[in-house]
């Protein structure tokens, strides 16, 4: 896969899935913020029922989102949007270094594999993958992203 649309359109439907596992998450509640990492503060506000936990995962399922919206545009699937390479190029930033955590959690997998959470070491691939899709993508679509 080293068609640039390809590249971007994968990082846009990736985006996509994870701004929808963002809202389930609301929905399942207290539960899903433990288990997706949140953190013990912000699940006790969800078990306490406060709109903290999902104006906060709103927020950032928005977030994530555009930055599935900005991925088709550079993939050319819809109009420009402003900004367009900037952007992505902070995306695929974004993305590569939540990702780059892969290798400490490799380490501390082959150390420690019964306190090491498999969970965390796919969701650093997945953004791994995303981001340098993304920033590959923009590089192969660099004269439709930054027209002269």
């Amino acid at each position: 896969m080293h068609n640039a649309a390809d590249l971007l359109s994968f990082s846009g439907i990736v985006c996509f899935l994870i701004a929808i596992l963002h809202i389930v998450i609301i929905i399942v509640g207290p539960k899903a913020y433990r288990y997706f990492g949140a953190g013990e503060d912000i699940s006790s506000l969800a078990e306490r029922h406060s709109i903290i936990p999902p104006l906060l995962t709103v927020f950032i399922a928005t977030v994530i989102a555009v930055f599935g919206l900005y991925a088709f545009s550079g993939a050319g699937k819809f109009a420009r949007l402003p900004l367009l390479g900037p952007v992505l190029i902070v995306i695929g930033v974004i993305f590569s270094i939540r990702g780059l955590i892969l290798p400490v959690q490799l380490y501390q997998l082959f150390k420690r594999p019964h306190q090491t959470e498999t969970k965390e070491i796919f969701f650093s691939i997945i953004t791994l993958l995303t981001g340098i899709c993304t920033l590959y993508g923009t590089v192969l679509n660099w004269a439709f992203i930054f027209p002269s």
